[in-house]
């Protein structure tokens, strides 16, 4: 059994794609890894254009999955107007079957299967090899949690893959170069660790100016987050799946375990990269023995990413004085009432970035912050701008902003009479909702509503 895996995405770190990689090889089965980065999908995305890879592209991809039994695609929202275009040109020359995973067909599965055979619902450590095990076996795979298909024109819903509870047992991301392919300009070409690190240097330079040809490489420490902000990926995830259990962290000795093993792997490395969404909600304990073991075995600078609740003075001595450079932190709004709208006024509140903004400059000799924030928020009124622009005054300098489009999650397909659908898309009515009083009336209805489900909960629970 062989799997081809295609990334569509602009960064090759793909770590979800390269564990399952490494999960099937470690099965005794195939895998290849095809990245496909393009900056034309960058362009695409800023001007709202269209955007599907060429023809001879194409014909690399269709060549270079010959002879496989399943190919996967990992996709985001913003990929899936392209990976449905692929999807749909593959077909024409394979027979393959072709399923998708990633945070779109998590949130929209019955929309995916419009175009793939299959969609992985949720996290697919288990559910994909148990997918390729049957495969293997010719034995009917429309029973597998958390693999959706149609059977009879009707999606048959698995629901949810097993979550991996213990993240220690996973194998590192398979970075064998066995297999693995990079699209540099038109053409697909084998995958070095000489062309992997120049793609890195070119696209994500590193944060340390001092190492401009020693690119970072990125780890997850924790799947998931503690907190549920709305905007976030993570939040159907936490909200609507797997609840809290969703978040997880592996222990201390397996993160330096697999870092150890990337700084030999690759010499060039010139700095750590951590992906988790808040490495600073680790206990205080957690932190002493990373901090003492990253000193004592990796010493390169990193970088983290955290949230303004748990930025402490106690924590943050011992990442800085353990090779903390860059810390990354979302503020996302200086607007309390869209703070309140992304949920997350316990999290992140003004006071709070402010706060935790004071605490990081006072190692602004050693440590520069970015901070992030959202636009393009249709609720935003101008009085919310300028409140963030307040903000944005009162931090600290130096500091580097990032800002981020606001994207909605695909909602679910309703009917919506052409008529009611025509007034509610009018000039006048969006007008009227776009008022604060209105956003405020929601806002509050949103929370009576919480607050019922909540207290029906403990009663069906018996907790009350």
């Amino acid at each position: 059994m062989k799997v081809t895996f295609i990334s569509l995405g602009l960064s090759t770190d793909a770590i979800g794609l390269r564990i399952l990689s490494a999960l099937l090889k470690q099965n005794g089965y195939q895998s290849q890894l095809i990245f496909l980065p393009t900056v034309e999908d960058l362009r695409r995305r800023a001007t709202h254009g269209s955007y599907h890879y060429s023809e001879n592209v194409l014909n690399q991809i269709i060549d270079l999955s010959g002879g496989s039994d399943l190919i996967g695609i990992s996709l985001m929202t913003h990929h899936k107007s392209i990976a449905s275009e692929l999807t749909r040109r593959m077909k024409r020359w394979t027979t393959t079957p072709i399923i998708w995973g990633g945070i779109h067909p998590t949130v929209c599965p019955e929309e995916c299967l419009e175009t793939a055979d299959m969609v992985c619902f949720g996290e697919a450590e288990t559910s994909l090899v148990e997918l390729v095990s049957r495969m293997h076996d010719n034995a009917d795979i429309s029973t597998i949690q958390g693999i959706w298909i149609k059977k009879d024109g009707q999606v048959v819903n698995n629901g949810a893959g097993a979550l991996a509870k213990d993240l220690d047992s996973l194998p590192f991301p398979d970075y064998s170069f066995d297999d693995h392919h990079l699209l540099i300009g038109d053409m697909i070409e084998p995958m070095t660790p000489e062309n992997w690190r120049r793609h890195l240097v070119k696209f994500f330079p590193p944060l340390n100016c001092d190492r401009p040809d020693n690119p970072a490489y990125q780890v997850l420490s924790a799947r998931g987050c503690p907190y549920q902000c709305t905007f976030c990926g993570e939040y159907p995830l936490t909200e609507n799946i797997y609840g809290r259990r969703y978040f997880r962290k592996r222990s201390v000795s397996n993160l330096i375990e697999e870092l150890m093993w990337a700084k030999s792997a690759f010499p060039f490395i010139g700095e750590i990269c951590f992906c988790d969404d808040t490495f600073s909600s680790r206990s205080f304990s957690d932190l002493q023995e990373f901090a003492r073991q990253y000193k004592e075995k990796i010493a390169l600078p990193f970088y983290i990413l955290v949230s303004p609740a748990n930025v402490t003075r106690e924590k943050f001595d011992l990442l800085v004085d353990a090779g903390l450079t860059n810390v990354g932190m979302g503020i996302q709004s200086g607007s309390k009432r869209i703070i309140e709208l992304y949920d997350r006024q316990h999290v992140g509140s003004v006071e709070q970035s402010l706060k935790a903004a004071h605490i990081l400059n006072s190692y602004k000799d050693r440590l520069l912050p970015y901070y992030d924030f959202i636009i393009e928020n249709p609720y935003e009124t101008n009085e919310d701008l300028l409140e963030t622009v307040r903000l944005l005054v009162k931090l600290p300098r130096p500091y580097i902003t990032r800002v981020y489009a606001l994207s909605f999650f695909p909602g679910n397909k309703y009917r919506i009479p052409q008529k009611i659908l025509e007034v509610l898309i009018s000039r006048p009515f969006l007008f009227f909702l776009n008022r604060p009083l209105v956003d405020r009336f929601f806002l509050l209805f949103h929370r009576f509503l919480k607050l019922v489900a909540m207290k029906l909960h403990l009663h069906e629970r018996g907790l009350s």
